[in-house]
């Protein structure tokens, strides 16, 4: 396949493949996946009528020319389905490759060669099965390429076919790149994945919490585990954790190594002795300032090593510390 072809031509990608490779296909998390439109079943976004067909087809091959593609081949089948076959030329690690996309109509033609109903379809990545193994940063690439230039043809072919669309069906279109995005919260390129652990290490040592171990969870995923103090007399503490998702470049560089946050706000905590109820009164004020310390400092302390186009993401505030564990109701069966 071509994008096993690249994957072999792009030696400092070699060490994050072999990390894909060594996963189930259900386990692999992979950023293609961001984008789900891409990989969904082709489905009509517009109909067009009294258009030429010849028109019809000629909107669609210009439409994705003009937006960087070309045709590599256009074949109609009985039914009247015409399935068009783009090239995208994807530029990664000094290496281009033809990323295929193919786009589907379903063209019900007049005596009059015209479209009785045209359906215009989504398009699907031919190889997606392959790109969503392939390394992080080639999908990341993917990603940022070519979804902008499927936008770009969707948007030209919306105002050129105006006059012939169905407007009881209108331009049912979303946009599929919205902009950079990240698997994990943050996500980091060039820094030695020993010094970045170092560094979210000492962010949290020097916001008051306890360095507990590295636990590799498997091949990709190793957990830092941490504790925060809940009273001053007591060993056990906050469970918390911060994950790291690593992909290596030949260098045993992040390329890219992304980190989340892991906790259970609603996590039991251990019994309050007596010396320690008014520090079991203060926990979640001191671990939300805590918490927010060490992110500041994180998030100062790698800015240069942020994967290109992304910002540092604070996550979310969550529960306060001790809540009662919601309840999920179960969904009532009629």
């Amino acid at each position: 396949m071509q994008i096993k072809q690249l994957i072999k031509l792009m030696p400092s990608l070699l060490l994050g493949a072999a990390l894909i490779g060594n996963a189930s296909a259900k386990d692999v998390a992979a950023p293609l996946l961001l984008h789900p439109s891409t990989a969904s079943e082709a489905v009509a976004i517009a109909a067009y009528k009294e258009m030429p067909a010849e028109n019809f087809s000629k909107m669609v091959n210009t439409a994705f020319e003009n937006a960087g593609f070309s045709l590599r081949t256009s074949e109609r089948m009985k039914d009247g389905t015409v399935r068009y076959t783009f090239a995208y030329p994807v530029a990664m690690e000094g290496q281009v490759q033809n990323i295929e996309v193919v786009l589907r109509t379903d063209e019900n033609i007049d005596k009059k060669g015209r479209c009785a109903t045209c359906f215009l379809r989504t398009t699907v990545l031919t190889d997606f099965a392959d790109l969503q193994q392939a390394p992080w940063m080639l999908q990341y690439a993917v990603n940022r390429q070519i979804l902008p230039a499927i936008d770009q043809a969707y948007a030209s072919i919306q105002q050129d076919g105006q006059a012939f669309m169905d407007g009881s069906l209108g331009f049912d279109y979303k946009n599929q790149w919205q902009g950079e995005k990240n698997l994990y919260e943050n996500s980091f390129v060039g820094i030695e994945q020993t010094r970045l652990k170092s560094t979210v290490i000492d962010a949290y040592r020097a916001a008051g919490f306890i360095f507990q171990g590295d636990v590799r969870k498997d091949l990709r995923v190793s957990y830092l585990v941490f504790s925060f103090p809940v009273d001053p007399d007591q060993a056990e503490g906050v469970v918390y954790k911060i994950s790291v998702a690593s992909q290596l470049d030949a260098s045993d560089r992040c390329y890219p190594c992304e980190i989340t946050e892991v906790y259970d706000p609603y996590q039991k905590l251990p019994a309050a002795g007596l010396s320690g109820m008014s520090k079991r009164l203060t926990l979640e004020s001191r671990f939300a300032a805590s918490r927010a310390l060490a992110l500041e400092k994180l998030k100062n302390s790698t800015a240069q090593f942020l994967r290109a186009g992304t910002m540092f993401t604070m996550p979310p505030k969550p529960a306060p510390l001790g809540s009662p564990r919601p309840h999920i109701k179960p969904i009532a069966v009629t």
